[in-house]
Order: C-alpha cells, then structure tokens, then sequence
C-alpha cells in the first residue's frame, strides 16, 4: 500500500510507515475523524473537489448468511481494491459500518465523478463474482457530489449522505419490486406443482382417455431414442365362446370388470384405455414382448376365474420402436403390424 507524507492529509503516504493510531484496524485505510479532518484540512486550501461515498450492499445478510468474520473479509476486499483505484492525493477513509469515503480535490468536472461513481460499481459487480467456488458475491453502491462555494466538509458529508439515501431508497424499492416478481413466480410454480401432483388414491395401472393414451405412447416412442428403454403395446379383446363378437347388452358388464382387472394387476406406471365398446389398449413400461405376454396371461387368468359364461379373452402385443424422423411408414408395414395384432 502506497502512502503519502508530505501533507499527510491524504489516505497514502509515501516511503514512510503511517501512524497505525490514525488507520481503521479492521480495513487499514484512514479512520472516519481522520479523514473528515484531512478532508477539512485541504478544503481550506485548495478550490473545487469532488466527494464520494460507498456503501457495501446488503452487508448484514453476509452476516447473517456467512457470519461475521466473513463480512469482514468483504470489507477488507472494499478497502483493498480502493485503495488500488484511488491516486496518491486522494483522501480514501473508513466512515463505519459498511461505509467508506473518498475525497478527490480539484475534481471540477461532474461527468468524470459520475465515470468514476461507474467504474468503482462495476469494479464490484466483476470482482464479485470472482473465479474462487466459494467467494461471496457481493456489490457497491456509489454516489458523489461536488464541492459547491460555501461548502464545508459537514455540509458536503451532509449532502452526500442525503444522495446516498435517496439512492438506497430507489435501489430498495427496485429490489423489493424484483423480490416481489419472484415471489410471484415461486407462487406460479407452488401452484402448477400442486394442480400437477396426483393423488393416487388406489394402486394400479394409470386410466386415460384414448387422446390421452395416444399423447403418452407418442411422447414415451420418442423417449426411447434417448432412454433404451423396452415397452410394450397389448391389445385385449373380450369374445364369446365362438370367438364372436359379444352382443351390446353383454359388453357392459363384462368390460368394466375387465377394466378393474387391468388396473388392479399392472403397477403404478403402465397405462391402460378403452379402445372400442370390446377392447383395451393397455401399455406396460420396462418391458419384453415375451414380459408382456405374460402379463397378459396374469390379467387373462383373473378375468377368466371370474366369468359365469363363456367368454374368452383373447390379446395381441408389440413391443414399441424408438420413432423416427423424417420416414414415411409403408402400408405393407403397416399391414405387418395389425397381423401382429
């Protein structure tokens, strides 16, 4: 750190130890009464100067989040790198708290402090987020005012006191806006996670409409591209001892049952729908056709045991292709594949 010892007004003097009594122990860098008295001091010597004021944001959340001693690195890391940005005739000190000040005498131009106010808040935003995993990301707010005629030191602090809140009040409120916008979204995504979750009532296959059948054979063919996984499609058809056709007023009956045994024998994860007034459709997940032609049997067998009359229950199955783009399916194939059926 470069220091100053000619004046020994300013935060740095040069070639020469400073006198620890008058630096922050924490920061090393001017504490706050010597500071505003060097600041005071060369105020009556010289004309025009320029006044900043920074303040680490949100420093009690890394208290609290981090602890204390980490706050304390956050300062430190202020001081360093304001040190590293101010010249050898400014006034860099210590105000408390998470505040520092710099005084830049003979600065006259309002858009070079306001460059400067830029660059330190910029400086912060970069080394915030550092290349270390575990650095704390943190940020600085700046504000400066300029040196009017009339002004002394407690009138200049005063004023940039009165900039630093009015800024911190907007920063605030514009944070506040943003927290609140993503409260909201957090609420959306409680609520679409709740309207989602299905409570599932009684274990079993999973019931669905044919278009929604039909959506989740669709999105699972083209998942096994990635996934590898094996399923099967399996087509059960109630019929008469004869191998007909059951009359409508047999169906009825016969079918809810056989829906009740479907449900009851897959597991959570198969799908099953009704097709026509005398067929279900049923898809089974992380399985063989020869898996699926077993599990066809297990339902077959407890229908069966149940029924008073004659009927037969008959199934077909495929095992499902990861889908493919860009083909047009050939009707010889299909033909291949209702045979299958």
């Amino acid at each position: 750190m470069r220091w100053k010892a000619q004046t020994g007004l300013g935060g740095k003097m040069k070639n020469e130890q400073p006198d620890t009594e008058k630096l922050d122990a924490l920061t090393g860098i001017l504490k706050k009464n010597v500071a505003e008295a060097n600041i005071a001091s060369i105020m009556s010597r010289k004309q025009g100067g320029a006044l900043f004021l920074c303040d680490v944001d949100r420093l009690h959340r890394i208290n609290d989040q981090h602890g204390h001693l980490a706050g304390d690195e956050c300062l430190k890391q202020v001081a360093q790198i304001l040190t590293y940005m101010t010249r050898q005739e400014d006034i860099l000190g210590r105000r408390g708290g998470d505040e520092f000040l710099i005084y830049m005498p003979g600065c006259k131009d309002i858009h070079r402090a306001q460059e400067t106010c830029e660059r330190i808040e910029n400086r912060f935003r970069v080394g915030s987020r550092g290349k270390e995993k575990d650095k704390i990301a943190f940020s600085v707010t700046v504000v400066c005012v300029m040196r009017n005629s009339g002004d002394n030191c407690r009138k200049l602090l005063e004023r940039a006191d009165a900039e630093l809140e009015k800024r911190k009040a907007a920063l605030y409120t514009a944070n506040e806006q943003a927290d609140n916008v993503k409260d909201h979204y957090i609420m959306d995504a409680r609520r679409i996670r709740k309207e989602l979750l299905e409570q599932i009532k009684i274990p079993g296959a999973y019931c669905q409409d044919y278009e929604t059948f039909k959506g989740i054979y669709r999105f699972l063919e083209r998942g096994l591209i990635r996934s590898g996984q094996k399923a099967c499609v399996i087509l059960m058809t109630v019929v008469n001892g004869q191998g007909e056709s059951l009359l409508p007023y047999e169906k009825d009956a016969l079918m809810e049952r056989l829906g009740e045994d479907i449900r009851s024998t897959l597991r959570l994860g198969d799908v099953y729908t009704r097709y026509s007034s005398s067929q279900y459709l049923v898809l089974v997940i992380d399985t063989t056709e020869g898996q699926a032609d077993m599990i066809a049997d297990r339902i077959k067998g407890k229908f069966l045991a149940g029924s008073l009359g004659n009927d037969i229950l008959i199934h077909r199955c495929y095992e499902l292709q990861p889908a493919k783009i860009g083909e047009i399916i050939e009707w010889d194939d299909m033909e291949a594949d209702l045979q299958r059926l």
